[in-house]
């Protein structure tokens, strides 16, 4: 049966935060004329210095006409639909770095783009953070059966991505986006990578021995109980 999950804490505070940005940015461009999406969007067609913000802000950028209202909506629905689970499995520092991880990868990706694109588009919102998380909270359960997609359809992992995949490439060929399609494989990559990254082996830490000081032939094993998140076999 469709519910929506628990509203986490961490995802509680982004939602407050991406739509709190968006009213000051409406106050700001609609009525103080306030350029706040060329200021807060990543600029892909040149590099400057105006790239080292926009980096991370382009998150926080949003359209603030009438038709943007829905747009908004949604993307703050899907990212409590997707994060909020994410965070109840892995914790809020793991859900943090994944935002970072897939914010960063989908800029890269997309500056990339523009640079070689003929008329690049700027880059913002939050996409990158929901394609994402739903990158790797599928990845996270590779070769473990199957997962209910939306609470509708059972599909495996995998596939989930490849329809997340087969969505950006067919908004790449309705509006020929070279930016936004580079920006959303970014943005998946940067998830799957996140959770190959999780699941590296923990490297055994040795003592130092001092000068003069008889090295034991045992070494310490931390011991206590395991930080999120938990390994994934």
């Amino acid at each position: 049966m469709f519910r929506f999950p628990p509203l986490t804490p961490l995802v509680k505070k982004l939602l407050i935060a991406l739509f709190a940005a968006w009213i000051v940015q409406i106050l700001l461009q609609n009525w103080a004329g306030v350029p706040t999406l060329a200021l807060l969007a990543l600029n892909t067609g040149s590099l400057g210095i105006h790239t080292l913000w926009q980096l991370g802000t382009h998150v926080f950028a949003f359209p603030t006409g009438p038709q943007a209202v829905v747009s908004m909506l949604l993307s703050l629905v899907f990212l409590w639909w997707m994060l909020a689970p994410f965070e109840q499995r892995f914790g809020q520092k793991r859900t943090i770095q994944l935002c970072v991880v897939s914010a960063l990868s989908a800029a890269l990706l997309g500056l990339l783009a523009g640079l070689v694109a003929p008329n690049p588009s700027p880059l913002f919102g939050a996409q990158a953070i929901i394609l994402g998380t739903i990158a790797a909270f599928a990845w996270s359960y590779r070769g473990q059966g199957r997962m209910s997609f939306f609470g509708v359809i059972d599909m495996k992992p995998v596939h989930i991505i490849y329809l997340v995949l087969a969505f950006s490439l067919l908004m790449f060929l309705i509006s020929g986006d070279a930016v936004a399609l580079a920006a959303d494989l970014g943005a998946v990559g940067g998830g799957m990578g996140f959770i190959e990254w999780l699941r590296r082996p923990p490297k055994r830490r040795r003592r130092r021995v001092k000068r003069g000081q008889r090295k034991s032939s045992f070494d310490v094993v931390e011991g206590g109980r395991a930080d999120e998140p938990r390994w994934l076999n």
